[in-house]
């Protein structure tokens, strides 16, 4: 936040989470602390959905939300307009918590060529089927990776540059 603080997270989830599993949090001002304790919330273990856009996040939220016990059912990710790097398409693409991921939107991030080739070499993601890295400088490397990937089998709508 901008006097530094961070939210109460566990009264986020429960004034934000929707019946369905959807847990919309854009612009909350979480920050990487933020995220970090969102990540530690047995709570978040019934969300299918997380919506986290707009939140001032780094690779470093990024690990905290891959090494969570409790995301392992979420189906769908948006990481929108965040500062995430190659690295923390990194340590999505290798975190095992991902398998269930049917949709990631990444879009107005900074992941780069790199980012977009560590994407289309996970093992763990092969459930996608939406694929948003819109204004992420992937390049045409990086959009080859992810259009020839064997791993992206199933990916029917991708947004690239």
């Amino acid at each position: 936040m901008s006097d530094g603080a961070v939210p109460n997270i566990e009264q986020l989830v429960e004034k934000n989470v929707d019946g369905g599993g959807s847990l919309d949090l854009e612009n909350r001002e979480l920050g990487d602390e933020g995220v970090a304790q969102l990540s530690g919330l047995e709570k978040i273990s019934q969300i299918t959905t997380l919506i986290l856009g707009d939140n001032e996040i780094s690779d470093k939220g990024v690990a905290a939300l891959c090494e969570s016990p409790y995301v392992s059912q979420i189906r769908v990710l948006n990481l929108k307009s965040n500062k995430i790097t190659a690295e923390g398409a990194r340590l999505i693409a290798q975190s095992k918590n991902w398998s269930n991921l049917d949709q990631l939107v990444l879009k107005f991030n900074e992941i780069g060529e790199e980012g977009a080739k560590h994407l289309a070499k996970s093992v763990t993601l092969t459930n996608i089927t939406t694929l948003d890295l819109f204004r992420n400088h992937i390049g045409a490397e990086g959009a080859r990776a992810i259009k020839t990937s064997p791993q992206f089998k199933k990916l029917s709508r991708v947004r690239l540059d």
